[in-house]
């Protein structure tokens, strides 16, 4: 399933900075904590929401993380 990470306003909890894009079945939940190496940078961040979406049949899912 296509899975996008973003990284999450630490006051509002809005998507914020989109940090990769990957193919995965892993059930992320909220609390996973996850490093994110991608374009020279690395980072981790803790999930706090995970919204999937059904679209055409398409399974979809996006991952907001606040930055540890």
């Amino acid at each position: 399933m296509k899975t996008d990470f973003y990284e999450a306003d630490p006051f509002g909890g809005s998507k914020g900075e989109h940090l990769a894009t990957i193919e995965s079945d892993y059930r992320w939940e909220k609390g996973d904590e996850v490093w994110i190496e991608n374009r020279g940078k690395r980072v981790k961040i803790r999930v706090s929401w995970v919204n999937v979406t059904v679209r055409d049949g398409e399974v979809t899912r996006e991952l907001l993380g606040l930055k540890l």
